[in-house]
């Protein structure tokens, strides 16, 4: 998905710190002047993003996200601790012949470990330093 962005500092060689600019139904065409717009962004969201076009602080850009394992992350982020909570209550049922309160304590500690991986790739996410996005071309 290509969306503008404005480039707030340079980070490194050829690495930009972008502000995303969120798209809005109305554009925010309005520059500012609605003071009590609902649909101007509440906080500023910051990324790094390849420079390969020489944009400097201030430029306004288009970005798009750099392609990567985007739905091995995820199943998971989102299906591994499903597939722990499943497990866990069969598990609990028919193999250890627990009752159905037991197995849903199982079921949670399924869970819980369908967990462990969504906690890891979120953390080697978060420390990597690489750019989460291209700078496609300038705008301004």
């Amino acid at each position: 998905m290509v969306q503008n962005a404005i480039v707030k500092k340079l980070v490194g060689e050829g690495v930009a710190q972008v502000s995303l600019l969120r798209q809005m139904e109305c554009g925010l065409h309005c520059d500012g002047a609605c003071a009590g717009c609902g649909q101007k962004p509440k906080e500023e969201i910051l990324a790094l993003a390849s420079n390969d076009v020489g944009a400097v602080p201030g430029s306004v850009v288009e970005v798009e996200p750099v392609d990567g394992h985007n739905i091995s992350t995820s199943v998971v982020v989102f299906l591994l601790p499903c597939i722990g909570l499943g497990l866990g209550y069969v598990l609990g049922q028919s193999l250890l012949g627990l009752g159905e309160l037991a197995a849903m304590g199982t079921a949670a500690v399924g869970l819980a470990v369908g967990f462990i991986p969504a906690f890891l790739v979120n953390r080697a996410i978060t420390r990597s330093k690489a750019p989460e996005f291209r700078i496609l071309k300038l705008l301004g």
